[in-house]
């Protein structure tokens, strides 16, 4: 089948400008670099216990906000994990922030991807107030409370290093 020139061009223009819209609005997923972190009280996956944001000032948290069925955010866990395990927590607090609809499907994520740090299951307040539009969503906050770092996709080992060090 032999499409009209005219109706090529409009197909190939609109996949340009799909394209350029996605890559704006990558770059607009989570809360803004130098603002302050929301607050977070979430229930741990497999634990009676909570996390909260509050108790954590003084050092830095990395946060990732993902689904249990999103590919980038599989291939983030090991980098991720791999960052864990080379930072003691006593340093740098790690975690995960299923935007799944259960504890369950959280759960599973944490268990099959090798998470090895806490995984808390969002009640809509963290992708609302850090302002996630894409998976995985990954955010430093600063030992003050404040947004040091947004990402979204599979970060680097190096960044993540580098991201940890800043004071």
């Amino acid at each position: 089948m032999k499409f009209p020139a005219k109706l090529l061009d409009w197909i190939i223009w609109a996949a340009i400008g799909a394209a350029v819209l996605v890559m704006i609005r990558r770059r607009n997923s989570g809360p803004a670099e130098g603002t302050a972190a929301p607050e977070i009280n979430l229930p741990l996956v497999g634990t009676s216990e909570r996390f909260d944001l509050a108790k954590q000032r003084g050092k830095p948290v990395v946060m990732e906000v993902f689904a249990s069925w999103c590919g980038s955010c599989r291939r983030a866990a090991p980098v991720l994990a791999g960052a864990y395990r080379a930072h003691s927590p006593a340093d740098v607090t790690f975690l995960a922030v299923s935007v799944d609809d259960s504890l369950g499907a959280a759960a599973r994520a944490k268990a099959h991807w090798g998470i090895p740090y806490d995984v808390a299951l969002d009640d809509g307040s963290v992708s609302r107030g850090y302002k996630v539009s894409l998976l995985p969503t990954v955010v430093v906050i600063g030992r003050d409370g404040v947004v040091r770092h947004t990402t979204t996709g599979v970060p680097s080992a190096d960044e993540l290093d580098r991201w940890i060090a800043e004071r």
